[in-house]
């Protein structure tokens, strides 16, 4: 049975452990979180946090070891058809578009409608998410004949073929350069903002993360920190508070005014800067 939920993703208490007899590696450590529909989240952390773990198991690609996962109130753990679960109600975007190089840009849009439209549905509705991704004139390319930046949208053209309420992006700007992956956030808020799509963006960049609302942050498997994105002089801050120098500066170190040339005054500015970025006093 469905529970009635206002929360587009609830995960509960999540445990995933990989391995055994003494070699297990406790991937995620007891994560809670939730997301609304229409927002847009980043999940940031060092490699090997439980990043891309935990966006396995809101995606129904992985089950947890404990704990539960609920989409649009569906238990993940009683889904009935999970085929049609990853058609209809969520979309992936990875780092790597895995686009399949024989067939054209709309071609490989179609692919996650066969089965469940005619043939001519299929090409409409591709040719219709391709001109929203800026892609009308890239349609019948190979993958080959395409920018890294336009086969990546592709595969979120791909992602939304079967208009997912969810999308769930692995490092998408991985594989892209500064300017290419810069455009590709930018779509994804457009999207966002004009189609309603909740994303779930997992991103190492600072950069990335400051283009969502949200920023879900982890390490060892556990969610530390919930950030509102702020202004950019807000996030350039926080990134300075949560560095290993910002660290050193609120720990009231002496020593390093002295090395760094700094008046008490202007140690004082700065410590209450910090403090302001993380919502001291």
């Amino acid at each position: 049975m469905v529970e009635e939920s206002t929360w587009l993703i609830e995960a509960r208490n999540l445990t995933r452990v990989y391995g055994g007899d003494g070699a297990e590696i406790r991937a995620l450590d007891g994560v809670s979180m939730k997301v609304a529909p229409g927002e847009l989240v980043s999940v940031m952390g060092p490699s090997g946090s439980g990043k891309s773990t935990l966006l396995n198991l809101i995606g129904a690609l992985d089950q947890p070891t404990d704990g539960e996962v609920f989409v649009r109130g569906q238990n993940l753990a009683h889904l009935a058809n999970v085929d049609s679960f990853r058609a209809h109600t969520v979309g992936f975007i990875f780092q790597l578009h895995n686009l399949l190089p024989t067939l054209t840009a709309r071609e490989n849009v179609e692919v996650p409608m066969v089965g469940y439209r005619i043939s001519r549905d299929r090409r409409r509705r591709a040719e219709e998410i391709l001109s929203l991704v800026s892609l009308a004139d890239r349609m019948d390319h190979l993958p080959n004949q395409l920018s890294g930046g336009q086969r990546q949208r592709v595969a979120v053209a791909r992602a939304l073929a079967n208009n997912p309420p969810l999308v769930l992006a692995d490092e998408p700007t991985g594989n892209l350069d500064t300017t290419a992956g810069r455009d590709l956030m930018r779509l994804l808020k457009s999207l966002n903002e004009s189609q309603g799509t909740t994303f779930v963006v997992v991103t190492h960049d600072p950069a990335v993360a400051r283009r969502t609302n949200r920023v879900l942050v982890m390490a060892d498997g556990k969610i530390v920190r919930e950030d509102l994105i702020g202004s950019p002089l807000e996030e350039d801050l926080k990134m300075w508070r949560h560095s290993e120098l910002g660290e050193i500066l609120l720990s009231g170190d002496d020593n390093l005014q002295e090395r760094l040339e700094l008046s008490p005054d202007q140690m004082t500015v700065l410590r209450r800067l910090l403090e302001s970025a993380d919502g001291g006093d």
